[in-house]
């Protein structure tokens, strides 16, 4: 039998939802996401299998929670610029989110987003 969890898995996906959100996927090292969940690299790994298997949890999690929020779209982002053309789960996962919203409010949530992220202030 293994050992119990001593930590939150809720805290957990949070803390990498940050990290994935500040340096997007590729350029978010494991030592990254150790530093910011303060677990072992074996806990992470165990828990969630690989760096991807972290960041489709975190983009699930999200999208359950708030499937037009600021975190979810920043997410979804990073997924398709990142990992949408290689990664046939998450392209079927974006592809899925995308037809949730009608074309006009699909462009203006990603629109903004983009230009948020991008720091482009509009007047």
């Amino acid at each position: 039998m293994g050992r119990k969890k001593k930590y939150n898995s809720n805290e957990v996906i949070e803390a990498i939802t940050s990290v994935f959100l500040q340096y997007g996927y590729e350029a978010t090292s494991l030592d990254d996401l150790v530093k910011a969940t303060g677990l072992l690299r074996g806990s992470l790994y165990s828990e969630f299998g690989s760096k991807r298997g972290m960041f489709l949890a975190v983009l699930q999690n999200n999208m359950k929670q708030a499937k037009d929020g600021e975190k979810t779209t920043h997410l979804m982002l990073v997924a398709m610029l990142e990992l949408s053309r290689r990664d046939k789960e998450i392209h079927t996962l974006i592809q899925d989110w995308c037809q949730s919203f009608s074309n006009k409010e699909l462009e203006l949530l990603l629109g903004k987003k983009l230009l948020s992220i991008a720091k482009i202030e509009r007047y």
